[in-house]
């Protein structure tokens, strides 16, 4: 019953919301079958970040890096948008979100139909020289992978390593997706926080925008957050399952509003 009123009041934010914006982390796409980098069994407890992370391991010895991606990417490039994907694209297709920043590197917003997006810590799907910066799809990476079954992968003009347009710890994040970020934060007056545990800087920050200004946030996590008590709404559960109420539910007041009218 608490659930259903949370879920209830969350959905009449968003609607009565101007400028309504959501944060989206790990927790959105490990429903579609992405391992958590991060959390508690993620893939940073099996290898080391320093050694398979780290772009200074990577400019030493960038076979690491690739030894970790070939297990890792197929999970990322066969992976699906889930109903948290689907809700939030969802709200943005009602003019309720005006964009998504997330943390994740998978694309499932845009496949999901979502168009305003900031990656914040890149996508998985692009690959850049590391030398003459030429750029790659995943297709043509595969395809050279396949053919020379070598690491890393090289450029066809300077043979210089290929990396995928990910951030790696020590590099600094895209200067335009975060400023962009900052400044949709800032004006934000709901912040849809789904699947982040608010602890990886400077992403954690952008909440703090949204609250010095006199916006509030709703939090959709499977665990507790440092900004729970400053919350405006906090339900804790699967973000696939409480989005796509919060969509069904917002759609139900809409639609009695307008027959009230």
């Amino acid at each position: 019953m608490i659930e259903e009123k949370k879920i209830h009041q969350a959905a009449k934010l968003l609607l009565d919301s101007k400028t309504a914006i959501a944060l989206t982390g790990a927790g959105v796409s490990t429903e579609s079958g992405i391992p958590d980098f991060r959390g508690e069994g993620g893939i940073w407890e099996q290898y080391k970040p320093e050694i398979y992370g780290n772009i200074k391991s990577f400019l030493t010895d960038p076979s690491k890096f690739w030894a970790l991606a070939e297990k890792v990417a197929p999970n990322l490039f066969k992976a699906k948008p889930n109903p948290g994907h689907i809700a939030l694209a969802e709200l943005e297709n009602m003019n309720i979100l005006k964009a998504i920043i997330t943390q994740n590197i998978d694309e499932l917003h845009q496949k999901a139909g979502a168009v305003i997006v900031y990656e914040v810590h890149g996508n998985i799907n692009r690959f850049v020289c590391f030398g003459c910066r030429a750029s790659y799809t995943k297709d043509q990476v595969i395809k050279k992978l396949k053919k020379k079954k070598q690491y890393p992968p090289t450029c066809d003009m300077c043979a210089a390593p290929l990396k995928p347009s990910v951030v790696l710890f020590g590099e600094s994040l895209p200067t335009f997706e975060i400023y962009q970020s900052q400044a949709l934060a800032q004006k934000a007056d709901i912040m849809l926080i789904a699947g982040s545990s608010l602890s990886v800087a400077p992403v954690c920050d952008l909440p703090a925008y949204t609250l010095r200004d006199g916006g509030k946030l709703i939090i959709v996590n499977d665990r507790p957050t440092h900004l729970d008590e400053r919350a405006e709404i906090v339900i804790h559960d699967k973000t696939g399952i409480i989005l796509s109420l919060i969509v069904e539910e917002l759609k139900k007041i809409k639609t009695k509003n307008e027959t009230n009218k």
